[in-house]
């Protein structure tokens, strides 16, 4: 009877129960592990939302369910095949314990980390194709016009600071301001 239960979730990725709560395939990506030269294999973990409101809800499963509370209620756990088990504790709480896959089919891949310095390769910059050795070189050149500008700007203020010293030779310190003779 439990048996629809187990391809509806695989094939929708989700399966209410109502009045228990929800069934959830969450899939967790392969993820790296540089330190032991590995990538481990990517899972599809069964996770249980059980129902917190007891708003009624009518779908496919409800009669399913209702026939799951009451075994809850007489045994205290149910099996799901391929699934997992439907507890429930003193508190009345129901909680699910997804069924362990095999390790056999979730074995990690040995990788080694392939490091060319040396070698070129094509890459597309915007719409044009360059060569890595290419992008190297144009990033490691340095701009004129950017180094320029410093000594323009020094020459300019070694030119004031000249006129400004000439100035106070030939009026004095006293032409500054505006100081009035009487």
């Amino acid at each position: 009877m439990y048996q629809v239960i187990a391809p509806s979730l695989f094939h929708n990725k989700t399966c209410r129960l109502p009045g228990i709560g929800t069934l959830v395939m969450v899939h967790k990506p392969a993820q790296p592990d540089f330190a032991n030269s590995r990538i481990l294999a990517p899972a599809e973990v069964i996770d249980f939302r059980p129902e917190e409101n007891d708003k009624k809800v009518f779908n496919e499963f409800s009669a399913i369910a209702e026939i799951i509370k009451e075994e809850l209620e007489e045994r205290g756990s149910v099996f799901l095949r391929g699934v997992g088990t439907l507890l429930k504790d003193n508190e009345g709480q129901i909680r699910f314990e997804a069924l362990h896959i095999d390790p056999v089919f979730s074995q990690p891949i040995s990788t080694d980390r392939v490091i060319r310095e040396n070698t070129e390769h094509a890459l597309l910059v915007g719409d044009q194709q360059t060569t890595n050795f290419q992008m190297t070189e144009f990033f490691s050149e340095k701009p004129l016009l950017k180094a320029r500008w410093k000594i323009w700007a020094l020459i300019l203020g070694g030119v004031g600071i000249c006129l400004l010293v000439f100035y106070l030779y030939k009026y004095g310190i006293n032409s500054l301001g505006n100081i009035r003779s009487m």
